[in-house]
């Protein structure tokens, strides 16, 4: 574990404050759900809570149907990790952080085929020429997304196809 050098106390409810600078860098945002972990030398453990991340094998099954279906890459994210991905060179995204520029992009919740496609992943370059990406957004709170990723035109029934697999993904965690 990284030390911060941050102390804080616990109120009289039981209640911490994650300081700001910290849940900026790791992108937490108010109402976010956090797992509590013990560790067997007294610890606790907060980690971001991802209902989709409990089912990345499901993720991955989603990504590969994905691509059977159309032809493309796909990759299935939380707000903070790759769990799924199919495709030419996509399957080694797993377990990676996805870039800040997907975050945002994901953040608009809104669906949509950037001009330029943008990294999945922090520093490594995107390595197809169009994408169609999807936001998860459950109950208004986003979940992460679906992507699609190829060096041809995305056609607009592989575009559904992606928005299709956001809607039940999305519908699975509600």
């Amino acid at each position: 574990m990284k030390e911060t050098g941050i102390v804080r106390r616990i109120d009289e409810l039981g209640r911490v404050v994650i300081p700001k600078e910290l849940r900026k860098t790791l992108k937490l945002k108010e109402g976010e759900q956090m797992e509590i972990f013990t560790t067997g030398d007294k610890s606790l453990v907060l980690k971001r809570y991802s209902a989709l991340g409990a089912g990345a094998d499901f993720s991955q099954a989603y990504c590969d149907a994905l691509t059977r279906a159309t032809g493309k890459g796909a990759v299935i994210c939380d707000s903070a990790t790759v769990l799924g991905a199919s495709g030419t060179s996509l399957k080694e995204l797993v377990g990676e952080e996805i870039s800040d520029k997907l975050y945002t992009t994901l953040d608009g919740r809104r669906e949509c085929a950037p001009e330029n496609p943008v990294d999945i992943v922090r520093n490594r370059p995107v390595g197809c020429k169009s994408q169609h990406i999807v936001p998860l957004v459950v109950g208004g709170d986003l979940y992460g997304g679906v992507v699609l990723c190829s060096d041809a035109e995305i056609s607009v029934t592989e575009a559904r196809l992606c928005a299709l697999a956001a809607d039940l993904i999305a519908a699975t965690l509600e």
